[in-house]
């Protein structure tokens, strides 16, 4: 059973980092400017 959550744990924060990561690419995709979209781009690296 253990196995098992451990393994429904990994998946789901998995799925955590794609949303994450569709999120950021979706940020950077409709940013105004190349100005707006650097500082979006600086704060994912901070992260």
């Amino acid at each position: 059973m253990n196995r098992f959550r451990t393994a429904f744990r990994r998946s789901r924060a998995e799925r955590a980092s794609l949303r994450q990561e569709r999120a950021f690419q979706r940020a950077l995709a409709t940013a105004p400017d190349l100005e707006s979209a650097h500082e979006i781009a600086s704060m994912h690296a901070r992260r």
